[in-house]
């Protein structure tokens, strides 16, 4: 590896993974939402609407990252791993 493209690709991986990360977030919290909207008999349309959104949102992100590197790809799926992890530790159910 040249001195030139280290710093290139940790950009990419620290990008990718704080991307994963953040839509990781974002992807679990419209999740919960649609789980209490379809609980609290709120109807099917918005619970819809939103996994629409949760999955549209996942593949664009992830769409962009592949198109950047490989490894913000993978960085990006890592960080992704962090938040349901993090989510589930916060929440109680390890």
């Amino acid at each position: 590896m040249t001195p030139h493209a280290a710093p290139g690709l940790a950009l990419a991986i620290s990008c990718g993974a704080l991307a994963g990360l953040a839509v990781g977030l974002v992807y679990f919290a419209l999740l919960r939402r649609a789980i209490t909207d379809y609980l609290s008999g709120a109807g099917l349309k918005a619970p819809a609407l939103l996994t629409a959104l949760r999955f549209g949102i996942a593949a664009v992100a992830f769409w962009l990252l592949v198109q950047w590197s490989g490894a913000a790809a993978i960085a990006g799926l890592l960080g992704f791993t962090l938040a349901q992890i993090g989510l589930h530790a916060s929440a109680g159910l390890n």
